[in-house]
């Protein structure tokens, strides 16, 4: 009951502090940027249960980005908020340098927010704040393990017409949408119907086709 109390306490401040124009608007909650020589990667995980990974080099260029759950979202708040109050004055106990190398963690979320945490790479870090960096860690990995395409499949608003590519091969159209954001639709080879969930939409569809000008 302690730990539900403090974590209705953070959501609470955090409703608060944020000003009425803003609340619809994203605000992050934990970010990393790691940079190694002209390698940047960050991770930033936003109030609206988005998790996105950049990566930006000479050789890359990409994002990828996954949405949690709502429970999954509430876990990864409660762990961080949780570590977040743990973390002492000095969260690194032996600071190794890293030539052309360095992490820095910025916190939403806890006492002094938004903190900033900076350090090597191979650093050693203190219980608390390693768990942070293990949680970044954990999310990145969700981003980065999404199916291609996912993040823009589950924001897609469907429409009585639109067409998808399949995962499968082939192509739909959409013929129905039920209040859930269910659709139906029909492949236009087999002329087979396909239902699919909102939740499974990315397993099944490849990609959205524009529509022609």
């Amino acid at each position: 009951m302690r730990t539900l109390k403090g974590l209705f306490l953070l959501l609470a401040t955090l409703l608060t502090t944020v000003p009425p124009a803003m609340t619809q608007a994203p605000t992050p909650v934990v970010e990393r940027i790691e940079t190694h020589f002209d390698r940047t990667t960050r991770v930033s995980l936003f109030s609206n249960r988005v998790v996105v990974v950049a990566v930006r080099s000479e050789s890359e260029d990409f994002v990828h980005r996954a949405t949690l759950s709502f429970d999954e979202y509430m876990f990864y708040l409660q762990a961080l908020e949780r570590a977040a109050r743990e973390i002492g004055n000095e969260p690194v106990t032996s600071d190794v340098e890293a030539r052309d190398s360095a992490t820095k963690l910025t916190l939403h979320v806890g006492p002094r927010a938004p903190r900033v945490l900076t350090y090597s790479p191979l650093a050693s870090l203190k219980m608390a704040a390693a768990r942070i960096d293990s949680i970044v860690d954990d999310l990145e990995n969700r981003a980065l393990s999404a199916l291609p395409g996912q993040y823009e499949i589950e924001q897609w608003d469907p429409a009585i017409g639109d067409c998808v590519k399949l995962r499968q091969g082939g192509e739909a159209c959409v013929t129905a949408i039920d209040d859930n954001g269910t659709i139906v639709m029909v492949q236009e080879e087999s002329s087979v119907s396909i239902t699919v969930d909102r939740g499974n939409r990315a397993e099944v569809i490849l990609e959205i086709v524009e529509p022609s000008p």
